[in-house]
């Protein structure tokens, strides 16, 4: 495990801080931020949710409340005394010594040095067969006042099948570990959820300056209310199978979602734990799989038309529309968010409120 930290050209790495950081309280409050230094806590964003009833959902401009579990909501506390960006980086079998497939180097990213935080945390979800990133993503949204963390996931299978629940099955398997489908086996230990928690944990104990433990229940578990997925092309759709099944912040879909071909998944038009409106996705108009993403938005019921957001005249939040393409975009740049700041800034909640 190896913490590096940067203060303007300067770095060093640094060893493991054993103390641990706070516990989470109930639903936190919505996006915002605190001061450039010492103790930042989160400002007031949309409408908070209480007994497991989600808050009012942000548009393409702004981030919406968050829900929950309920309770007291409690702040974010990140010290930011000493200003820089961190980045952490351990394997999963640093964590857990049941792992037993794609051990493979996960980053997470805090930058101290913002004048806001967003009081969220971004999970980024990589192509297939990638390692853990899009680390240009995760870095985009941890300049931007999110902690962020890719995770390593299975992702090294062939999605594409003839069976329309395959699709979702071997996507739900990655993130919970249990057992939906034959395509693929993933344990427990080496499941998205499971990972997830673990780094979380470990976070809070290395880095208690970055208050990691707000984004865990008070029984370990991950914070769904708090937390964002975001991914490119496959790791589009599973952001999205993931925002299906629990209720996430939101979902940022680069490059996806997809699972339309040969069949189209029976997942795309399941009840959503997430509100629709607080899904988006970003497609290439030159990418080869921009048709399917058109047909996954419709099933998904993504609010709004088509909307070109690389033309002249086109500005957040564009007519409210969660359906977003580059007209002169192929498959990579749709994950590109430094070569179309405005709008994944828009996708992803910004400004803060």
């Amino acid at each position: 495990m190896r913490i590096t930290a940067w203060i303007g050209c300067a770095w060093w790495t640094l060893g493991c801080v054993a103390c641990g950081g706070s516990s989470s309280d109930g639903d936190p409050p919505g996006a915002g931020g605190g001061a450039a230094t010492g103790t930042a806590t989160t400002g007031t964003g949309g409408a908070a949710a209480t007994s497991g009833v989600g808050g009012s959902a942000g548009g393409a401009g702004g981030a919406g409340g968050a829900g929950g579990a309920g309770g007291a909501p409690r702040e974010l506390h990140v010290d930011t005394s000493s200003p820089e960006l961190s980045e952490i980086r351990f394997k999963p079998s640093e964590l857990d010594p049941e792992v037993s497939d794609r051990d493979l180097e996960q980053v997470a990213l805090l930058d101290t040095r913002v004048a806001r935080f967003a009081g969220k945390l971004v999970v980024t979800l990589s192509g297939s067969n990638q390692p853990p990133g899009p680390l240009d993503l995760t870095r985009f949204v941890a300049a931007r006042g999110f902690h962020a963390f890719a995770v390593a996931y299975k992702n090294d299978y062939n999605i594409v099948q003839n069976d329309p629940d395959t699709f979702g099955d071997a996507r739900l398997e990655a993130f919970d570990g249990q057992d939906h489908t034959a395509l693929i086996e993933v344990t427990r230990a080496d499941s998205i959820e499971a990972r997830l928690a673990k780094a979380l944990a470990h976070l809070k104990e290395v880095h208690p300056r970055g208050d990691w433990g707000y984004f865990l229940e008070d029984d370990g578990s991950p914070r769904w209310s708090v937390i964002i997925f975001s991914g490119h092309s496959h790791g589009a759709s599973s952001a999205a199978r993931i925002g299906k099944v629990v209720r996430l912040d939101r979902v940022v879909s680069l490059a996806g979602p997809r699972d339309t071909t040969p069949v189209s998944a029976s997942w795309l038009s399941e009840p959503s734990a997430t509100p629709v409106d607080r899904m988006f996705g970003l497609t290439g108009e030159r990418d080869e799989q921009h048709p399917d993403h058109l047909k996954a938005f419709d099933l998904i019921g993504l609010p709004g038309e088509l909307v070109e957001v690389d033309v002249p005249g086109a500005a957040p939040p564009y007519g409210g529309s969660h359906r977003l393409a580059l007209k002169d975009g192929d498959h990579g740049a749709s994950g590109n968010c430094g070569a179309h700041v405005a709008v994944c800034e828009a996708m992803f909640g910004l400004p803060l409120p």
